[in-house]
């Protein structure tokens, strides 16, 4: 099952959570199974079209991926939201 590794910002939707096993073979599917354990996650990851945030990133194996993303069993797909501030 892959682990799915969470930025601080994202953790506060996930009851402070940073590493969490999910069940998925893409990263859309894996985001989807996050949304339906946790629902205040819902719309931090993706938008209302399902379409990754633009301040959002995935990573997988160290490389900047897309929602479509196949995982493996073993893989760790990090979720990294940009901070910003003015």
């Amino acid at each position: 099952m892959p682990r799915v590794i969470l930025t601080g910002s994202i953790r506060q939707h996930v009851g402070g959570l940073g590493a969490i096993d999910v069940g998925g073979d893409t990263a859309a599917a894996v985001v989807r199974a996050l949304e339906t354990a946790y629902p205040p996650l819902r719309g931090w990851v993706v938008d209302e079209r399902g379409t990754l945030r633009r301040h959002v990133k995935l990573f997988l194996h160290g490389s900047a991926v897309g929602l479509d993303a196949a995982l493996g069993h073993d893989d760790e797909l990090h979720i990294v939201a940009a901070i910003s501030g003015g």
